[in-house]
């Protein structure tokens, strides 16, 4: 009978044997001992030494980085596989050339964070190829045994921007000459503004997508430009799914916004911001968005402007917090606190004002 959790066997001889089981052969090896304690001490050994990365690789950082891209391609979106192939060739590869990847030590990948971080690129954008790379190195050591070296290094920090919203008047400009405008370009810019969909949502959206009868707009899917793996120099614009699974959702319309869309409602199969059944693509959308605008005279902001509005507003006119996340598509209700949820000076003088003199 073995003695429970350590696969551990009195023999008929008198002996003790352990057993260990090893995943890579599917085979078993054994150890003896005259008593249990010795045995399940050779056991220990055993086992520890099959957990014992090896520093021995003889491959380089970006055969690892290619072969863990390789393993990761089935279970990601196609959009995701490509930006991590694009930070791979772009990025990586280049910098550590023909470095061996057990000479990958957390010195060598700081380093690369510091130079890039001095280059120009984001902390965010440097976070995500530290995260790549962390989790190839996790990937190796499961699979192959190699030693993780950079287990530890810590991702760089990334500063905490302000979000860029429109300001009352900007908005009232911007609905100046929506309202003298009616075409697809315009309807998608109020669509926006009154429900914080992104981009490529909207680029994906069709009159199909809203439920007329129950008053819901249905986010079921997004446009994207995504590069061929193939071929460098191209890209094809594609629809896939949303960013995440929260993504997908469905957005109750107001009153009011329902009542101007049935009035210029088109084919079920055509897209709204187009007005056909040709997709538009976000950047192509962006221009136009730019265009309105320039002739507003609004200064230029980002798309995702419009989003970032729609939830001050929404926040402002009493939307609780978890309510605006699933509107919003986000993956909980503390993303949306963490990006929204911060209070204006005008806002702090006006409860600060409600305190009591003590008297």
């Amino acid at each position: 009978m073995s003695k429970r959790g350590n696969n551990i066997y009195h023999r008929a001889d008198g002996r003790w044997e352990g057993r260990y089981y090893y995943k890579g052969t599917g085979k078993y090896k054994s150890v003896y001992g005259k008593t249990m304690t010795e045995a399940k001490e050779k056991l220990d050994k055993l086992r520890n030494e099959a957990f014992m990365p090896s520093r021995n690789c003889h491959y380089l950082v970006s055969d690892i980085m290619q072969m863990w891209l390789e393993n990761r391609k089935s279970h990601i979106k196609e959009s995701s596989f490509a930006s991590y192939q694009s930070k791979i060739q772009k990025h990586i590869m280049p910098y550590f050339s023909r470095l061996k990847y057990s000479a990958l030590t957390a010195e060598a990948l700081e380093k690369f964070i510091k130079d890039k971080t001095s280059d120009g690129l984001s902390a965010k954008y440097v976070g995500d190829m530290v995260i790549m790379m962390k989790s190839a190195a996790k990937w190796a050591e499961v699979s192959h045994s190699f030693l993780n070296q950079v287990r530890n290094v810590e991702l760089p920090k990334a500063v905490k921007k302000e979000t860029e919203t429109f300001s009352d008047s900007e908005q009232r400009a911007l609905f100046r000459t929506l309202s003298t405008v009616q075409n697809p370009t315009a309807t998608g810019i109020r669509l926006a503004v009154y429900t914080g969909i992104r981009i490529g949502e909207l680029c994906a959206l069709q009159w199909k997508d809203i439920d007329f009868e129950h008053g819901v707009l249905k986010i079921t899917k997004t446009v994207q430009r995504i590069s061929h793996s193939s071929d460098k120099r191209k890209s094809a614009v594609m629809i896939t799914s949303p960013k995440s699974d929260t993504s997908i959702r469905e957005i109750p319309l107001p009153v009011f916004v329902l009542d101007e869309l049935r009035r210029i409602k088109g084919m079920d199969n055509a897209y709204i911001v187009s007005g056909s059944e040709k997709i538009i693509e976000p950047r192509c959308f962006t221009n136009r968005y730019k265009s309105v605008l320039k002739k507003a005279g609004v200064p230029s902001k980002k798309f995702h402007s419009l989003r970032h509005t729609f939830a001050t507003n929404a926040l402002q006119q009493g939307f609780d917090v978890k309510t605006l996340s699933e509107i919003l598509g986000h993956s909980g209700a503390n993303v949306t606190m963490r990006v929204y949820l911060h209070t204006s000076m005008e806002r702090k003088t006006a409860c600060m004002n409600l305190v009591q003199e003590i008297a």
